[in-house]
């Protein structure tokens, strides 16, 4: 459970408090959560509504990284290209191994990387959000370790965010980002905040969106997931106008 300051955006499995409600607790060593209701040291906190932060399947629009200068956790300039930045093939070879209908092996990247929520694990739930607008939300739940032996291999607070991203849930900068590219919208603001979060969180969210959106091409052109001539997890064959707001192409 994660407690946001109110501005600050929100996350799944988090609790959202006003300026004033987020002062009171911060000192507070131990809080007790029964049901809904948060208490501990003279202080009871109950929610005014409960928000699940979710993403519909739908079409999405490729994400532009050649504007992004900024770096990920272990894999250098996002405006780089793809295919040359550090475990690129291993994980192209894991999301196929995933869609064959095998186990992935994602020891190596899981907990890899600075932060709290290390940089392999924010950019398997960028992987993970393209995946579930893209229709496996079915398949997700084995994605990622079951939740005991994700428990071992990286923080509390990262394996809570992975469990929440195999059911659809992210926070709400990621929530935008992919909201925006479902729209057609230019994604630019919400990709900018979502590059703010942390030192390089967003950073690799949106580098794991980026590689997802990438493997899923790499799979239509070779007719696996195509249907009917139509690809329905990414927008092409369109007039640029209709897709890339502003001048926005995909690379």
């Amino acid at each position: 459970m994660t407690l946001f300051r109110y501005g600050k955006g929100m996350g799944p499995t988090g609790v959202l408090l006003s300026t004033a409600q987020f002062s009171r607790v911060s000192h507070v060593e131990r809080l007790i959560k029964q049901g809904n209701t948060l208490w501990g040291q003279g202080i009871m906190l109950d929610p005014r509504r409960i928000l699940r932060v979710s993403l519909s399947s739908a079409a999405v629009a490729p994400v532009d990284l050649s504007f992004c200068t900024q770096r990920s956790g272990f894999s250098g300039a996002l405006n780089q290209p793809l295919t040359a930045m550090p475990y690129y093939p291993e994980i192209i070879k894991q999301l196929a191994c995933w869609h064959h209908g095998m186990m992935p092996d994602w020891r190596w990247l899981i907990g890899c990387g600075p932060g709290l929520t290390p940089s392999g694990d924010d950019m398997l739930t960028g992987m993970l959000a393209v995946l579930y607008v893209a229709g496996f939300s079915a398949r997700l739940g084995h994605f990622l370790p079951p939740a005991d032996r994700l428990a071992q291999l990286t923080t509390s607070v990262s394996c809570s965010y992975l469990n929440s991203a195999r059911m659809g849930e992210f926070s709400i900068p990621v929530l935008k980002v992919m909201r925006r590219l479902q729209s057609g919208r230019d994604p630019q603001p919400a990709i900018q905040r979502l590059l703010a979060v942390g030192h390089t969180s967003g950073a690799d969210t949106l580098l794991g969106i980026a590689i997802a959106q990438r493997w899923l091409q790499m799979v239509d052109s070779r007719g696996r997931h195509a249907r009917s001539g139509n690809n329905t997890h990414i927008y092409s064959g369109c007039g640029d106008g209709e897709l890339f707001p502003r001048g926005q192409f995909a690379t």
